[in-house]
């Protein structure tokens, strides 16, 4: 393998990776929401040198991480088999939840096959070694690295998400927005929380955009909603196809140890190891989200899991009141999913060396969450930073941002899906990303 290549005068290219359920754009909603104009105006004040361009890869929402570090690994072979990125320019990898395990697996992949090429444009093909010597930093967010009870939760339901799956699709291929008040109202029956809650609002932006019949005359608009159509079915029938990563983020493997998630201690150390020999530098940042909840504390004591056929169960989700006062319904029912299951305490977790403002509440207990991904699973080995946010707060989805007026037929570029307390803020959110671009370059 060749030696890395540390010239101070090597072009950065941060590529921003997105987690489980991702993608680059959605229609006009991006998944990192309004870290373009934070990286524009970090540029235009701090004149980084080297040079350094911001990327967006749109991964498979739901494959398993094998395939989607393999999809990684052709886009960055694309991007240098094309000459955008040079083997001299160095690659810093941004990877938010499933992001984060699809770095990992792709560079032991790199490593497996060092000797062999990856195939990108046509006949084009790109060195393993070469993609692996420009990877120079990784960035972290809210990874699950030893897994998160959700997903052990989710793959418990799978009948519920497959039907849940089908009835989006149905919804999405007539953009039925007739069928979403039917839908909203049976939820709103269930639990009045929900009403006005932003994952509603996000689902009728997503059918308004991609219904071409209130584009009018416009051929742009109409172009423009069949586009988001298009990618709205072809998200849906992604998930239909292939939900895989949900085996790969189960806190106990199902299968083959092939997920970084499921690594044992030995397989660990060897990745660290690796790392090291390769000079790979990390950011890491853990996300913790208020409690909605309150359960038993003793050392290493794990919450009830979720059964929603328990009525006490599910009033206390449904009900926003006293410690979830402010909370939503999706933030209440996903935290609670999230505390209780199999995960434990990692023996070869990191450990938290900062805490940013405000402070989150001590000490870590292991059923504390951001909705999604246990925090004791977020800490990499080394050193980590420890953020008051939901899951979806870090990545720029923390509150309504009105999309610019006559850009398409929605109303929001951004919502809050997870509505947590207390309310994650705009400077803690750029000071977090100003720290990612610094630390690029």
């Amino acid at each position: 393998m060749p030696a890395k290549n540390n010239s101070a005068g090597a072009r950065r290219h941060i590529v921003l990776i997105p987690g489980f359920g991702g993608f680059d754009a959605l229609g006009q909603v991006e998944y990192y929401a309004g870290v373009t104009q934070l990286f524009q105006h970090w540029k235009h004040t701090s004149h980084p040198q080297p040079p350094v361009a911001l990327h967006y890869f749109d991964n498979l929402p739901t494959a398993a991480v094998a395939t989607r570090a393999h999809r990684l690994c052709v886009y960055l072979a694309k991007r240098m088999a094309r000459g955008e990125i040079l083997d001299t320019d160095k690659i810093v990898l941004v990877g938010h939840s499933t992001g984060g395990l699809d770095i990992r697996r792709l560079i032991s992949d790199l490593h497996n096959a060092k000797n062999r090429k990856v195939h990108a444009d046509g006949e084009s093909a790109v060195p393993a070694s070469a993609i692996l010597n420009c990877i120079d930093r990784v960035v972290f967010l809210s990874v699950p690295h030893w897994g998160t009870n959700i997903a052990d939760w989710a793959h418990s339901h799978s009948v519920l998400r497959k039907t849940a799956v089908t009835d989006l699709r149905a919804v999405i291929a007539g953009s039925q927005l007739c069928l979403l008040d039917k839908i909203e109202s049976g939820i709103a029956a269930e639990s009045a929380s929900l009403t006005g809650a932003d994952l509603i609002l996000a689902l009728r932006d997503a059918l308004t955009e991609a219904n071409g019949r209130l584009a009018g005359s416009d051929p742009t608009r109409i172009a423009a909603a069949e586009e988001a159509a298009s990618e709205l079915e072809l998200y849906f029938r992604q998930m239909a196809t292939d939900f895989r990563a949900i085996d790969d983020l189960t806190s106990q493997p199902n299968g083959d140890k092939v997920s970084p998630a499921h690594f044992d201690n030995r397989a660990r150390i060897a990745e660290l190891s690796l790392w090291k020999r390769l000079k790979i530098q990390t950011l890491s940042y853990a996300t913790v989200g208020g409690r909605p909840f309150l359960f038993p504390t003793d050392a290493g004591c794990p919450a009830p899991t979720l059964d929603l056929r328990d009525p006490f169960a599910y009033a206390d989700i449904a009900t926003g009141s006293g410690l979830s006062a402010g909370t939503d319904f999706s933030y209440r029912l996903c935290y609670r999913a999230c505390a209780g299951g199999p995960f434990r305490r990692p023996k070869l977790a990191g450990e938290i060396a900062r805490i940013l403002e405000p402070a989150p509440p001590e000490p870590l207990e292991l059923w504390d969450n951001d909705g999604i991904v246990n925090t004791l699973s977020m800490l990499w080995p080394g050193e980590n930073t420890l953020v008051l946010a939901d899951h979806l707060d870090i990545v720029g989805h923390y509150r309504l941002r009105r999309a610019p007026h006559n850009s398409s037929l929605r109303t929001y570029r951004s919502y809050d899906s997870l509505k947590s307390v207390p309310l994650f803020t705009d400077k803690v959110f750029k000071e977090i990303w100003t720290e990612i671009f610094l630390f690029s370059i």
